[in-house]
């Protein structure tokens, strides 16, 4: 892709561990972005969808996003199509094909599409030149392997008589531009791989009918008597006659070989349309070919890679929804150009090359924006989609509870209830009922199926977040969450991690606390068991949980 075309994709998402603010979100943006834009959008869910994010999709009768693990470039997003000589094309048409082609190699492939060598012209001239192969089959040679159907196209030449016209096989090339006497001594005897080319000679034409050779190329479109054509046949030789003379035959003769039967060039350089590009980078800039080919598992041709391609921005872009720091998207984020960012949270996102358009604002929720650009730009809203936006609004301020909540929120929660035909109230009733994740759901997907990592410094820890109407829960599993949360920290190396459980109907939380013993001394709240405290009022992970971490993890940087 050129750098001024436009891309050839836009994906949309939302952070890692995705709740159903930032599913909704990255699902309702991107159908506003492809109505604008004239380029496909999609709209990814990183990882696995949540059982209530799941629900919401199904109760709106709406396919959720694709998910996805990464975004990390692969080979097949820059495999550009390519010109293929097909096995059974002579040298001669496959030479036309390379020079309307411009390309400097074309891949051969066979009847079944499997892939046998890259054809260059600088190979069909090494093997031109290799005037001292042993076995005569280089382009310098005597011998050819072709057929007679295939010498004839090249040669651009009428069957007089033919036998056996489409078998391949070995040929041996003879002139006979001399004599009776020479004849005799110069052509072999009883060779039925013997091809002649001869001129206006019947004495010779006779000679060679009686030899029994293979082929007989009569030059010139020089006649040739009928009684030797009669007998022919009964002596299995074929005759081809050509307006071409002897000279221009001897050249185009090495080039009616198939192009399988050429010498490609050994240890030759292939790739898999799922490798990521990253990994693949350093062998193709190191490889000596501008042109790559790329192979499927079955080791059929898929297509190519350009060397040039690498140099190019990549044929996708990227909008991040409810999160702008890198640790929180999806893997790979750092390959695809940002061109777009909607959320509700504290800036902390690297630098772009370019402007970027940059949509924040003091809210609970990023559907609430996504649904203010719905309003503001006049695009329609259907009762569906408007349906998961409110569902994302209600979710993520726990029914406008959650001190997060602004004004902003609060409006578009009205406007979404009246487009929808449901109730905020109803909705967030529909999806508390699903399965409690701390009744049903494994250590590890409670522990990090809402996780956020940040970096404060040299800090780097992690809060998750799950709601809960029963926190007696939270203690039952204690030990079990706390393994978890353990293994997590020294995995990812993490200094402390906090897993926030907040009961949204009694307005309240606990915090499973666990890493550096500072910032779990200075944690404000009252301790309710082994690393357990009480968060009474605390409902909002960001804008309650967090700040107060930041406090504590800026003072320790100062004091160390």
């Amino acid at each position: 892709m050129k750098s001024n075309e436009e891309p050839k994709h836009i994906f949309v998402s939302g952070h890692r561990n995705p709740d159903i603010d930032s599913i909704a979100g990255a699902f309702a943006l991107a159908e506003l972005r492809r109505r604008q834009n004239r380029v496909p959008v999609t709209a990814l869910c990183p990882g696995i969808l949540p059982d209530r994010a799941a629900y919401l999709f199904r109760r709106f009768g709406l396919k959720p996003p694709v998910s996805r693990n990464d975004i990390h470039l692969k080979i097949r997003d820059i495999l550009e199509p390519s010109t293929v000589i097909k096995a059974g094309t002579t040298l001669f048409d496959a030479v036309n094909l390379l020079r309307e082609s411009g390309m400097l190699r074309l891949p051969v492939v066979g009847p079944d599409g499997k892939f046998l060598g890259m054809l260059s012209s600088l190979a069909l001239l090494s093997q031109l030149l290799n005037i001292g192969s042993s076995d005569g089959s280089d382009l310098a040679g005597r011998r050819i392997h072709s057929s007679i159907d295939l010498i004839r196209g090249v040669l651009e030449a009428e069957l007089l008589t033919g036998v056996d016209t489409a078998e391949e096989q070995d040929f041996d090339v003879y002139v006979a531009a001399m004599g009776i006497e020479g004849f005799e001594e110069h052509i072999p005897a009883d060779n039925r791989d013997l091809a002649l080319i001869v001129g206006d000679r019947p004495e010779i034409h006779l000679r060679a009918l009686h030899r029994e050779l293979r082929l007989l190329i009569v030059t010139g479109n020089r006649p040739v008597d009928p009684l030797i054509l009669k007998e022919a046949p009964t002596h299995r030789v074929s005759i081809l006659q050509t307006g071409l003379d002897s000279a221009t035959v001897i050249r185009r003769l090495k080039f009616s070989t198939p192009v399988e039967f050429t010498k490609f060039p050994q240890g030759e350089l292939t790739l898999s349309p799922d490798a990521r590009l990253r990994d693949q980078k350093s062998r193709i800039l190191a490889s000596a070919a501008d042109i790559v080919p790329v192979l499927d598992a079955a080791g059929s041709f898929a297509g190519v890679v350009l060397k040039k391609q690498l140099s190019e921005p990549p044929p996708y872009r990227m909008i991040l929804v409810d999160h702008n720091e890198p640790e929180q998207s999806l893997p790979g984020i750092e390959e695809i150009p940002i061109i777009e960012v909607v959320d509700h949270h504290r800036i902390g996102m690297m630098p772009t090359v370019t402007p970027i358009r940059f949509t924040a604002d003091v809210v609970g929720s990023s559907c609430t924006l996504i649904a203010m650009m719905y309003r503001s730009s006049g695009e329609s809203l259907t009762p569906e989609l408007a349906g998961i936006l409110l569902g994302g609004i209600v979710s993520d301020t726990l029914l406008l509870k959650s001190p997060t909540t602004a004004p902003l929120d609060r409006r578009m929660c009205e406007w979404l209830e009246k487009l929808s035909g449901v109730s905020g109230e109803e909705l967030m009733t529909e999806l508390m009922q699903i399965d409690s994740p701390l009744a049903v759901k494994p250590a590890a997907e409670v522990v990090g199926g809402d996780c956020k990592t940040y970096t404060d410094g040299e800090i780097r820890f992690a809060l998750s977040q799950v709601e809960e109407t029963n926190l007696e829960l939270l203690h039952r599993r204690r030990d079990e969450l706390a393994a978890e949360i353990r293994r997590r920290i020294k995995e990812e190396k993490l200094d402390f991690f906090g897993l926030l459980v907040t009961d949204a109907v009694r307005e309240t939380s606990e915090l499973l606390a666990i890493g550096n013993d500072d910032i779990i001394r200075n944690l404000p709240y009252e301790p309710v068991g082994p690393e357990l405290f009480s968060l009474p009022g605390v409902l909002s992970r960001k804008k309650q949980l967090l700040p107060q971490i930041l406090a504590i993890t800026s003072t320790l940087r100062q004091e160390s």
